[in-house]
């Protein structure tokens, strides 16, 4: 397999998916469109043919049941260490990492997480993040959505504890109109990816050289119920629309 010429290299990719969440309960199970978020994210993977194996990290049986039944392998439980409200998801991906090489797995160049709590993402998307992280000048990369300009860092302002106003950023009293912004960034969760040499050399998910893959249109990342009614509406509302489109 190969999306940008190197034949050799192995992906892996990761859907983190604790069982406690404090925002929703069992959000991770969540159903959309008669979908699971976590299926939605394994399903995502699979399609986008970019991966060697996909794995569900998880400290909790039923998300376990869950991974497998959608098709992904879950060869071992995250211990509760790695699953409380404080535990780093790079820490759940050397656990995996860790365990699969204890396991005699080969070596993997490339790993990808994909959060089910991001339902809105392609596998297009995947492959143009895993495309990204393996391109020369860059070791990972990740998916971002432009901020609308109503936001801007420059458009912001702080209070004190008096209630008094004061630019965010030290430019921002020097900004007259929009055409004056230049365009930021947020990360958006569909997808992440970092070669391994990375992780190795003691980087993070972010690596030390990422690249951006800018996504267009709506990004719903599911934190809470307001969140996941959201997802639904878009979600449920496009497969209504495309089945009324099918001749």
């Amino acid at each position: 397999m190969s999306l940008s010429g190197i034949s050799s290299w192995r992906r892996l990719a990761i859907v983190p998916a604790r069982g406690g969440s404090k925002g929703l309960p069992g959000k991770n199970l969540a159903v959309i469109g008669g979908v699971t978020l976590l299926a939605r994210a394994v399903a995502c993977a699979r399609e986008s043919g970019a991966f060697d194996k996909i794995i569900v990290s998880t400290d909790d049986p039923a998300i376990a049941e869950e991974g497998e039944r959608a098709g992904a392998s879950v060869p071992f439980l995250r211990p509760p260490t790695l699953a409380s409200d404080t535990a780093a998801v790079i820490d759940a991906i050397r656990d995996v990492l860790a365990r699969l090489a204890d396991a005699g797995e080969p070596a993997f160049d490339l790993v990808a997480l994909l959060e089910p709590t991001s339902p809105l993402r392609t596998p297009e998307i995947i492959r143009r993040t895993v495309e990204a992280a393996e391109m020369d000048g860059c070791d990972a990369a990740l998916t971002v959505s432009e901020v609308p300009l109503r936001y801007h860092p420059l458009k912001q302002f702080r209070l004190d504890r008096e209630g008094n106003v004061r630019h965010y950023a030290k430019d921002g009293a020097s900004v007259v109109n929009r055409q004056e912004l230049t365009p930021t960034y947020v990360r958006n969760g569909q997808c992440y990816a970092v070669r391994t040499t990375a992780l190795s050399a003691g980087h993070g998910i972010l690596g030390a050289m990422p690249r951006a893959v800018v996504v267009e249109g709506p990004i719903v990342n599911i934190d809470d119920a307001e969140d996941l009614a959201l997802a639904r509406r878009l979600i449920e509302g496009s497969s209504a629309l495309e089945q009324q489109r099918s001749p």
